[in-house]
C-alpha cells in the first residue's frame, strides 16, 4: 500500500514524457483514456478522458462533474454493456464469468437470457446522461465481439458476453443488434458540438519540463 502512494506521480511523469514526444510530431489535440481510479494531471492534455461505465445515479453524475471542473472537453472513451438481461447493472464487468472458455466448445456459464433491448436502452440512457452533464464525446465499446460469436442455441450464444453493437455470425459476417440501430438513431438526431479551444497543452508541457 505504501508503494501505491508513489504511483500517481510516476504515472504523470511518464504521461508528460509521452505527451512531449507526441507533440513534437503531432499538431492535433491529445488526450489519455484514463481509468476512474487514476489521478491524472490533466494540464498535460487538451481533452480530459475517462472510461465511463456507469448509470444515471447522482454519484456517477458527480464523478463526471469532477472531470469537467478542469475546464476542458470531456470524452467518455468507453461505455457500454453486454447483451443479456441484467448486464446494464454490471457495466464494465458484465463479461466476467459469463463464458466458460475451458469447455470444448466454449459455452455460456449459467442461466443467462439474451436481451438486445437492455443493451439498446442502456445506450440511450447513458447518452442522455452524457448530454445532460455536458460530456463532449462518447465512444461505445465496441463494434463487435469477434471472439464471442452468436449462436442460435442459447447455451453457445457467446455474443451475450459481448459489448458489440453488432453480433459476429457463424458465417463470419456481422449483423446489427438493436443497440446498433439505437446508436444510429441517436447520432443521426444529435446536435453537433464543437470542441472548446483550450490551452496549447503541447507548449505547456514543454515549458513545464524545461
Amino acid at each position: 500500500m505504501a508503494g501505491l502512494a508513489d504511483v500517481p506521480a510516476r504515472l504523470n511523469s511518464l504521461l508528460a514524457d509521452i505527451a512531449e514526444t507526441v507533440c513534437s510530431r503531432f499538431q492535433g489535440k491529445i488526450t489519455y483514456a484514463s481509468g476512474t481510479w487514476e489521478r491524472v494531471d490533466w494540464a498535460t492534455f487538451d481533452i480530459v478522458s475517462a472510461d465511463a461505465y456507469g448509470d444515471a445515479s447522482d454519484a456517477f453524475r458527480q464523478g463526471l462533474r469532477e472531470y469537467l471542473r478542469h475546464g476542458k472537453p470531456l470524452a467518455a472513451t468507453e461505455f457500454g454493456c453486454c447483451t443479456y438481461r441484467g448486464a446494464a447493472e454490471r457495466g464494465g464487468t458484465g463479461w466476467v464469468g459469463v463464458v466458460d472458455h475451458d469447455a470444448d466448445p466454449p459455452r455460456i456459464n449459467g442461466d443467462y437470457v439474451r436481451d438486445e433491448e437492455e443493451q439498446a436502452v442502456y445506450l440511450r440512457e447513458m447518452l442522455a446522461v452524457f448530454d445532460e452533464e455536458g460530456v463532449d464525446t462518447a465512444f461505445w465499446f465496441t463494434f463487435a465481439g469477434y471472439e464471442d460469436p452468436h449462436h442460435a442455441d442459447p447455451r453457445f450464444d457467446l455474443d451475450m458476453a459481448s459489448y458489440g453493437v453488432c453480433a459476429l455470425m457463424p458465417d463470419g459476417g456481422v449483423a446489427p443488434k438493436r443497440s446498433f440501430h439505437a446508436m444510429a438513431e441517436a447520432y443521426h438526431t444529435a446536435t453537433p458540438v464543437l470542441l472548446v479551444q483550450g490551452e496549447d497543452a503541447c507548449t505547456d508541457v514543454a515549458e513545464r519540463r524545461t
